[in-house]
């Protein structure tokens, strides 16, 4: 029972360190996903929530592919109230679940959130490691979602990246067309997303 409490409390810190902010569901970006695309469904993201937290059911969240604080301790506290016949499997799921949690909190900690005018930009980077010449490698990975009731198309891009002394380096200067030869039109709730 000690350790159900446990797992309790640190799904609970879990929520305090999202809230006000959005959890994506998402898998880390690898390299074999460098320079893919595609339009994310309702399915697609629901899809990835189960993959991570298949107890949980779509109606447990506000939106789909993402977690906010309030769903996550809606998720805990009524997992954590049920009855179970197997304890020692309910654990293993608990820990499962926690370790998945613990993973998407790294990487929200490591990606950035933006949203202007209801088009919402979440970018994620992984750390590949390094190539022959000994510099670093690192892929990311965009999601564009329109939470605008019309519709938006990503004509261009601009990227600064800030570094964590505050320094800046414009990597893709302000107008350079689309995002991996792509110019999306997304309605409303529609998202695309691309890894590079």
């Amino acid at each position: 029972m000690a350790l159900a409490r446990a797992l309790y409390r640190a799904a609970l810190r879990g929520a305090a360190a999202i809230d006000g902010t959005i959890l994506q569901i998402a898998p880390t970006v690898t390299a074999d996903e460098w320079g893919s695309y595609r339009r994310l469904t309702r399915q697609d993201r629901e899809k990835q929530r189960q993959e991570l937290f298949p107890w949980a059911s779509a109606d447990d969240t506000t939106e789909p592919g993402a977690l906010r604080a309030d769903d996550l301790r809606k998720l805990a506290r009524r997992r954590f109230r049920e009855a179970v016949s197997d304890a020692d499997g309910a654990l293993d799921e608990g820990l499962a679940a926690l370790r998945a949690l613990q993973d998407l909190l790294a990487a929200h900690a490591a990606a950035s959130q933006s949203e202007t005018h209801g088009v919402r930009v979440t970018a994620a980077a992984s750390y590949l490691g390094t190539n022959k010449s000994g510099a670093n490698i690192f892929a990311y990975r965009l999601r564009i979602l329109n939470t605008r009731p019309d519709t938006v198309r990503l004509r261009s891009r601009h990227w600064v990246i800030r570094e964590a002394d505050g320094g800046e380096e414009v990597v893709v200067p302000r107008g350079s067309p689309g995002v991996v030869g792509q110019t999306p039109t997304l309605g409303h709730g529609a998202e695309f997303e691309y890894a590079s």
